[in-house]
């Protein structure tokens, strides 16, 4: 089925990537924050308006404004052979991660706007993450009205020297105008507990925030609680671009997560450069000791099987 792309310069387009077979992408904190940090830099610099973005563990969800189709083509092409280019290199594939063709479509007028905000940040309710938007770190709803949803608050002079040079780390990174890649990130949070861990992830995602729930919030309804009020009140939807969905639920990769964390691996990610005999090995384990079905577990060890 061909993926549909429509653009209008100025307004609010929502865009939506899927992996290549749905393979999941996203295992680690690691793996979001260097997709997050490659997106927000790369918006800065190309001056892209961000009215949301949301990372599922297959698939991408934005809705973004550019001057000119050919701007707005420069940022998807960009970011994502930026995020690629770092993702093949850290887990140790080649070749392209995405399908070629990216969903877009324009949203005009404030009730299709709305119905696409809803939509977005929905993604992880709809897919049994959470319970409610604000509670799924990833789509980044909870940090229009704080700097440390996730995290208990920080305070510089008393942290740890490790978390200081973490936190002096991402800041000099971010002055520069460069994105956080997996091996700074493996090596600050190395050195960090549970606590500070999530404390450092809470403060790169406020400091290279570029949301703009400002303009969410005054055009599109009367305040950020009315905005969440809202975005609870009605899943959204949307019909002009076609997301295909491999199951009904997200749940059991938590649980396939969990399970290789617990057999040998300190990355979950690890299992993509596994051989194809060691992945079927893993298959069968996980058949009998998790919930996951068989498309699922394939899809998060990125192995492609025929299916009888």
């Amino acid at each position: 089925m061909k993926t549909k792309r429509k653009f209008v310069e100025g307004e609010v387009n929502h865009t939506y990537q899927r992996t290549i077979s749905g393979f999941n992408i996203f295992y680690e904190a690691e793996d979001y924050l260097v997709y997050y940090t490659i997106f927000s830099t790369i918006a800065r610099s190309l001056r892209i308006d961000v009215y949301g973005l949301c990372l599922m563990i297959d698939h991408i969800h934005s809705l973004v404004a550019a001057s000119s189709n050919d701007m707005y083509s420069k940022f998807m092409a960009t970011v994502t052979s930026v995020f690629v280019k770092e993702y093949n290199k850290e887990r140790g594939r080649s070749g392209p991660l995405f399908d070629r063709v990216f969903g877009s479509v324009p949203k005009l007028g404030m009730k299709l706007l709305r119905t696409a905000i809803a939509y977005l940040f929905n993604n992880p309710v709809e897919r049994f993450v959470c319970r409610c938007a604000q509670e799924y770190r990833w789509n980044f709803l909870a940090y229009g009205s704080s700097d440390n949803p996730f995290s208990e608050p920080l305070t510089i002079r008393n942290a740890s020297p490790n978390l200081k040079r973490a936190l002096k780390e991402v800041d000099g990174t971010y002055a520069r105008n460069r994105h956080l890649t997996h091996a700074q990130l493996r090596r600050m949070f190395a050195s960090l507990d549970k606590k500070e861990k999530n404390q450092l992830i809470d403060h790169i995602i406020v400091r290279y925030n570029i949301i703009r729930y400002d303009l969410l919030t005054t055009q599109s309804y009367d305040g950020y609680e009315n905005m969440v009020l809202a975005i609870n009140s009605n899943a959204g939807s949307e019909y002009e671009i076609k997301e295909h969905k491999w199951s009904r639920s997200d749940v059991e990769y938590r649980e396939l997560y969990q399970y290789v964390h617990t057999h040998g691996f300190k990355d979950a990610g690890e299992v993509i450069a596994l051989d194809t005999d060691a992945k079927l090995r893993l298959l069968i384990d996980m058949l009998r000791e998790t919930h996951a079905s068989k498309l699922q577990i394939c899809k998060f060890l990125h192995l492609t099987i025929r299916f009888s």
